[in-house]
């Protein structure tokens, strides 16, 4: 993250070890130890970031009162120099649910490195709690970081079962670098991969987080949760414009939400503890459905950029998808089982190094049971450079113009596929086209440029090349 905060001599404490503070003498002391803390974002990003980002100023929802409260950080007792975190929760907390009480709607947290987290249980460290119709707005040189702990779970901003919220501004940091893995009574399990900055829960609706830095969480960025028994899900939630960066388990996990919207976001360097994708939709017992991700950018997720593993309705559409420099993907870019439902359109996907699926930048999982969802799942105008697709095991696939260069298609034991004007370049032609136990039609597809006959019949299984 290129951070250049404006910040006054002095005013903030950071942290070097864990039980040792030192405070920086001006503002350009405080950059680089900013700069040194997060991965850079990356120049070709389309919506690029020029380090923290204000709050929007046009609050989303209309039930959100105008009125606008700065927190009085005297008047509150509340630290701003990254000290005494169990007090800095309970001040901001207390200074938020008395603006609330108040009528106020826009609730200000100053400039400053709050340092907060409190006891919740013994596997949950608690942090900031926010209400229904309120808008919490974040200087652009205010940092919230999560004090190291070790518990299992954290939620740095959590809004519980709460409409009408948007979280703006600043920076907000986990504890990744500092956690103490202290092992689980029940089973004495370390992975300690639940700890979040924003938890969007218990079946919240129209919430908004936008122009926010969201770094090294030991967990997610975000985490959308429906938590309030099966099939349940958070609703009428847009992600824009955020940079979520070096976290340690994903980008966003959608674990139950419906009208999702995620959007403009940079999703990058998400690495630590499977599945480190920048964006999963994985339900569980809860339901995803009408989520739409378009026009971001990711790269350098360890484990990839997208997975679905039972959305419905999702559409990806219109982004950046780069391995980036010096990493390397697990699963690869994106991957989809065939029990959930998308759209993949008008994506550029780039791989520079192979992953444990071979050079797929989509891919398909599956297993040997039948596909019962009966949606169609659409795959058009994407770019695939040095990757391709395979699908496996699996029914209704619609594949057309799209380009892969240096690329393949490949399927296998699939029912309903239509293949059309898709253009494949590649060195080998067995290996550009490959085909096992395959039905369905194909027309206008091509190989280097050139035509490409593909006898595809509705309900015969065919086999075309196949290289294992």
């Amino acid at each position: 993250m290129r951070a250049y905060f404006n910040i006054k001599r002095n005013t903030l404490l950071f942290c070097l070890t864990l039980c040792m503070y030192s405070c920086f003498e001006d503002s350009e002391d405080l950059q680089i130890f900013v700069n040194s803390e997060l991965s850079p974002t990356d120049s070709n990003n389309p919506n690029p970031f020029m380090g923290a980002m204000p709050p929007i100023e046009t609050m989303s929802y209309n039930e959100i009162p105008t009125q606008k409260y700065i927190i009085e950080l005297e008047r509150w007792d509340i630290p701003n120099d990254r000290k005494d975190p169990e007090k800095t929760t309970d001040n901001i907390q207390k200074a938020i649910d008395w603006a609330v009480s108040e009528g106020y709607g826009q609730i200000c947290l100053p400039e400053g490195h709050y340092l907060i987290g409190k006891y919740g249980n013994d596997i949950y460290q608690a942090g900031i709690e926010l209400k229904s119709n309120m808008a919490f707005l974040l200087d652009q040189n205010t940092i919230i970081e999560m004090a190291p702990n070790n518990k299992w779970n954290y939620c740095a901003i959590a809004v519980t079962e709460k409409a009408h919220v948007v979280i703006s501004g600043g920076t907000i940091l986990g504890d990744k670098e500092n956690h103490e893995y202290t092992p689980r009574k029940n089973d004495g399990s370390t992975v300690h991969d639940e700890g979040h900055l924003i938890c969007i829960q218990n079946e919240s609706e129209y919430v908004t987080v936008e122009n926010v830095t969201l770094g090294k969480a030991n967990g997610d960025a975000i985490l959308l949760v429906g938590q309030k028994g099966a099939g349940s899900s958070v609703k009428h939630i847009d992600i824009r414009r955020n940079n979520m960066v070096d976290n340690r388990r994903q980008g966003v996990s959608i674990v139950g939400g419906t009208d999702i919207l995620i959007e403009n976001n940079e999703i990058h360097h998400t690495k630590g503890t499977s599945p480190q994708f920048g964006i999963d939709v994985e339900s569980l017992s809860y339901n995803s459905q009408d989520i739409t991700i378009r026009n971001n950018y990711f790269h350098h997720n360890r484990g990839g950029d997208i997975v679905n593993t039972d959305g419905k309705n999702v559409i990806i559409e219109n982004n950046i998808l780069l391995q980036g420099e010096e990493s390397q993907y697990i699963d690869g870019p994106i991957v989809y089982w065939k029990k959930g439902d998308l759209t993949i359109r008008n994506n550029n996907i780039t791989m520079t190094t192979v992953s444990v699926n071979n050079w797929n930048g989509i891919i398909m999982y599956s297993n040997d049971s039948p596909k019962t969802n009966p949606a169609t799942t659409y795959i058009y105008d994407n770019t695939c450079n040095n990757c391709g697709f395979y699908m496996y095991k699996g029914a209704d696939l619609v594949v057309r113009d799209n380009y892969l260069k240096n690329g393949h298609l490949v399927f296998k034991e699939m029912t309903n596929l239509t293949l059309e004007n898709n253009k494949v370049e590649h060195p080998q032609k067995c290996w550009a086209y490959r085909f096992l136990e395959v039905s369905g039609s194909a027309s206008g597809n091509t190989y280097n440029g050139e035509a490409f006959d593909i006898p595809l019949q509705p309900n015969t299984p065919w086999d075309g090349c196949w290289i294992n």
